[in-house]
Order: C-alpha cells, then structure tokens, then sequence
C-alpha cells in the first residue's frame, strides 16, 4: 500500500455512507471502470486494525504532497494535473450515459477543501489524488463543488504575431518574455514571426515583453480568450555588416577588429569579401570598431549608430605607403684643368695665330695661338691623355 495519509474516523463524514460503508464504495468506483485507471484519482478508504482510523492509500507509486504544502509552481501543476485526471473520468463516466452513474461520480469529487489534493509520484510521472472524497462540506471553510470547478478550466492556444515596432514587419527569431498569471516563461518567434503558447487557461493575465528590453518599454498586456489575436511589439533588430577597405576603395581581408556594444566587446575577423557580421542588434545601438594599437591606444576607431535598414558600414584604412628608396647622391665631377699649349718655330720663336688640333676623349678641337703663341684647352679632366699637333 501507498498511504498518501490517516485520519480520526470520528472526524470524518461521509455523504456516501460510513467508514464502514466507504470502502465497498471505492470498490464499486474501481469495478465502473475495469479497462481504465480513471478511478485511481480517488485515494482507497482502508480502516486500520484499531478500527478507529482510516488510511487513504493510492494505487501510484511515489511520495505524496498534499496541496497547502506545494510550492507556486507546484500549486499550479497541481491545478493542471487535477483538471486533467477529473476531466478524463467525467468524460469515461458520460460514455456510460447514465444519468445515476454521472450523479454518484460527481458526490464523490465532494471534498471539504484543496488540502486534500495531493501530488503522487515524480516528475513527468505524477498524479493528483484526492481523500476524503464524499465528505460533507458543512464545516468552516468548506466549499461545495471545489473539484467540479476545476471542469470549468478550459485551457487554450494563444497565438502571437511578432512584429517590429517601426514598421510593423514579421520579426522572426525574437526572443520574448511571458509572464502567465504571475508564472514566468520564454518563446522565440518563428521564421514567419510567430509564437505559439500552448494550453493557456481561458482569461488569463498575460504579459510579454522583448527579451532584450531590459527596462521592459516594450511590456504589453493580454487577456486569454477564445480565438483572440495578439500582437506583440519589439524592437527592431537586425545583422550589421561592416566592410573594411582600403583608402583606395581595396576589399581588406583577414583584418582583425574589435567592436565594443552593449557594455560587451567582441573580436571579429574581415572574411575573404572583407565583410565582419555582428548578428542580432538592437536599432540604435552604438558600436565602436577599433583595432589594438601597440601601446593599447585604439587604432583606426570608427563609431556607428546601428539602424536595420543600413545595408552595408564601411571602415576605411589608411593606405600605408611605402617610402621609395632614397638614390644615392651622384658622384662628384672630375676635377678638370686648363691645358697651355706654346707653338715655336725651329728659332725657338713664338708662332702667333697658329692652328693646333688637339684630341682626348674621343673628341677634337682646333684651337689657336695668340699673339705670344698660346693656345688654352680648358675644363681637361685630371689624367686625361690629350694629342695635340700644330699645323705647319
């Protein structure tokens, strides 16, 4: 046996019948549905040896934790877990189309309050049970029809369009924040723009928000209701792309940047197209993009403001050029002289305007004596052989 908990069975009053009685009760409850563990919702009546008290036993396996001790959380799981058993054997009962049959199921999901729902088994695994079923809510506190109420939670799809909210496009891919009735949670729209959020209790509080807006401008509130249409508002985001060229319009590739955004700073490399993407920023965000100097001064920084519909940014490097050699300084002229040349005739006496034909260097020249019979070759580079002849 699995007791889920004992009680005083003075303490207790049944609406279908005794202590004594409450067991062939349960009996007949589990016989209504021999291929269904519908009934196993309801904890087994069993008077202990004393015959003084009664324990409750349930037919799953695992520990038992009565509602007032559950956490939020588990409060809710629990409500979800008992409209789901409930409703699986309110709708095994009506397949019996017996009116008798429908009205003693619903006396026996009579209990005086949500004390007595409890949590059996773990994880994927558990089921609500209930004790005390068939009791007489005429005590304090006590509310008739507790369980039945539980029939009454229709939970329902919502279906959210997830646009940016400048003009108003699909947003796919956003992250988004909910809060169901108080419980939080998080979806991410789909290629198309739109979030799904499953079994949604009809005319729940539910709010949403971007995930990235920290300061929740963009918070919007619904009310679940059948077939209702929703829209949430985020901000405009999209993949900034950057370019790095040259002065003179050259693609640099294999440029390694730095970009600080959002109190964050990412490395990033030029691909072969000299492109860097940074995905998924907010419009408006500034970026700083800068490379690492040796000194750890930032280098070549370029800031931006981003904005989605700016398809392409471009950094623009400094073109380095390389300083052409200095030639090295022309070498000196030749030193050069004036060469004298004195025509005489066989006397020994100068010979004035005589014709003298000298050659060096490849070249020749006719000079002429004066009147004391010189003649002058000037600017004669030093070592230079010259010919020289005086015409007769």
């Amino acid at each position: 046996m699995n007791i889920v908990s004992t009680k005083e069975i003075s303490d207790i009053r049944y609406l279908l019948g005794s202590s004594v009685t409450a067991p062939n009760m349960y009996r007949q409850i589990r016989a209504t549905f021999p291929d269904s563990n519908v009934y196993m919702i309801f904890a087994e009546p069993i008077v202990l040896e004393d015959g003084r008290k009664i324990a409750w036993s349930s037919s799953y396996p695992g520990g038992a934790v009565c509602y007032s001790r559950l956490s939020d959380e588990d409060k809710s799981e629990a409500q979800d877990i008992l409209s789901r058993d409930m409703n699986a054997l309110v709708n095994a009962v009506k397949k019996f189309n017996d009116n008798s049959i429908v009205e003693f199921m619903n006396n026996c999901m009579e209990i005086p309050t949500l004390d007595d729902v409890y949590l059996v088994g773990a994880g994927p695994d558990r089921h609500a049970v209930i004790t005390e079923w068939g009791f007489v809510p005429d005590t304090p506190g006590a509310e008739k029809g507790l369980l039945i109420k539980f029939l009454n939670i229709r939970k329902i799809p919502m279906k959210f369009s997830v646009v940016y909210n400048d003009d108003l496009t699909p947003a796919p891919f956003e992250d988004v924040l909910f809060e169901v009735d108080g419980k939080p949670m998080s979806a991410k729209s789909d290629a198309e723009g739109v979030i799904t959020l499953e079994k949604i209790k009809e005319n729940a509080f539910v709010k949403a928000w971007d995930a990235q807006d920290d300061e929740k401008k963009t918070l919007q509130t619904y009310n679940c209701y059948p077939d209702g249409k929703y829209t949430i508002k985020v901000i405009p985001k999209g993949d900034m792309k950057v370019q790095v060229v040259d002065q003179d319009g050259n693609i640099q590739s294999n440029v390694t940047f730095l970009f600080t955004y959002n109190e964050q700073t990412i490395q990033a490399v030029s691909n072969a197209d000299g492109i860097i993407t940074i995905e998924r920023l907010k419009n408006g965000t500034k970026v700083e993009a800068y490379q690492n100097g040796e000194t750890g001064t930032r280098e070549n920084l370029n800031t931006f403001i981003f904005d989605r519909k700016t398809p392409l940014y471009k950094i623009v490097l400094p073109v380095i050029k390389v300083a052409e050699p200095t030639p090295p300084p022309p070498p000196p002229p030749p030193e050069t002289h004036n060469m004298r040349f004195k025509v005489v005739d066989e006397k020994n006496n100068v010979v004035k305007s005589a014709e003298i034909t000298v050659k060096y260097n490849g070249k020749t020249e006719t000079l002429w004596t004066d009147a004391e019979g010189y003649a002058e070759l000037k600017d004669v580079p030093l070592g230079t052989v010259v010919e020289a002849k005086a015409k007769k």
